[in-house]
């Protein structure tokens, strides 16, 4: 009996660091884990992208058309209404005047709204000297919701600036700048007469 080994000879002391988890597999292999896992709460507080945030020239499928789009009439409204700051000449405020919202009037008429939104229009006049207009769409090419929502908010939305500032013109008494002000209408009108016609046209089609 003394020559018999104890049956729990070679097992670890209790505080031995040699027992290693998780146990080894039926095959006699320690299974080891690699890496690192974030902890649950690290997860889920990591922000996912929104879009809303993004710009609308980001959204857009022509940035740099949408941008000329809003480019030109917003510079006549902010230097017809802070020419004073640059010029006291009222024929310098007018030409420059002129000049942005002719710029405004070309590039609406024949380049963001083809680009934009798919639409063209223009009008031409026969040799019996009636007017006809002719308008364009292009039904089969999809529109890009952020350029379409951008370019008729811009294309209203002048106009309704343009009629408030001719109202403070007029009560002013001021013949000058209501002139401005009629030009700009006038040019305006054009392309929210001309669209608009396009648009219901391109419906009832």
């Amino acid at each position: 009996m003394s020559s018999q080994q104890p049956l729990l000879f070679d097992a670890a002391p209790m505080g031995s660091s040699s027992v290693s988890y998780p146990p080894s597999n039926p095959l006699g292999q320690t299974a080891s884990v690699s890496g690192s896992i974030a902890p649950q709460h690290q997860i889920q507080s990591q922000p996912l992208p929104n879009q809303s945030d993004e710009s609308i020239f980001k959204k857009s499928a022509h940035p740099t058309v949408l941008f000329f789009h809003l480019f030109f009439r917003t510079a006549a409204i902010l230097f017809y209404m802070f020419s004073w700051l640059f010029t006291s000449s009222f024929v310098t405020t007018f030409i420059v005047l002129i000049l942005l919202l002719s710029f405004d009037f070309w590039t609406v008429k024949n380049v963001t709204g083809r680009l934009l939104v798919g639409l063209r229009w223009w009008n031409e006049i026969r040799e019996d000297g009636e007017e006809v207009w002719i308008f364009e769409s292009n039904n089969g090419r999809p529109v890009n919701q952020t350029d379409s929502s951008v370019f008729w908010f811009a294309l209203y939305a002048a106009p309704a600036v343009w009629f408030v500032f001719g109202l403070g013109a007029v009560i002013r008494f001021s013949f000058q700048w209501t002139v401005c002000v009629i030009v700009a209408l006038v040019l305006n009108m054009a392309n929210v007469v001309g669209y608009s016609r396009c648009h219901k046209r391109e419906s009832t089609a």
